[in-house]
């Protein structure tokens, strides 16, 4: 077990492919993901997460994964899901300020895993520039393997 998790940014496309793809790579987000409840690594999510993975199944009327996603997107042991507040949304206008083609759910995002000095930020979306200091990692059978190599 490590002393000190490392800390790990979750962005909404990973709890999506968690909860709503049947593949392999709903296994690999899985995997990470329990590694939260293992305490093996620490995770931190945005609330603006759950804004973002609400929408589909809102709109579908699919309640079960309403209720899924308001569970498993909620501050827990090991797994921080700060409020979206004046200093980050600060933080946040800072990093478009000098990336113009970031939208600002992203720079939220960016802004968050600062704010939570996360060295490790998990996306889907390859077009996401993480920030100096955070390493961006793709949902794969060895991204787990990666955090904590990384951490010893």
């Amino acid at each position: 077990m490590i002393s000190t998790p490392p800390r790990v940014y979750f962005d909404a496309n990973v709890f999506i492919t968690a909860l709503e793809q049947s593949s392999a790579r709903s296994d690999h987000a899985w995997w990470i993901l329990q590694a939260i409840q293992d305490g093996e690594i620490a995770g931190v999510t945005s609330e603006i997460t759950l804004a973002e993975v609400l929408v589909k199944p809102i709109e579908l009327g699919m309640q079960d994964l309403v209720v899924a996603y308001e569970s498993m997107i909620a501050p827990a042991s090991n797994f921080d899901v700060p409020a979206v507040t004046r200093e980050i949304l600060i933080d946040a206008a800072r990093v478009r300020s000098r990336r113009a083609s970031v939208k600002l759910p992203d720079a939220v995002h960016l802004a968050t895993a600062q704010s939570r000095s996360c060295g490790f930020f998990v996306t889907e979306d390859r077009r996401m520039e993480v920030l100096e200091g955070m390493k961006r990692l793709v949902v794969s059978p060895f991204t787990l393997d990666e955090i904590l190599r990384a951490a010893e």
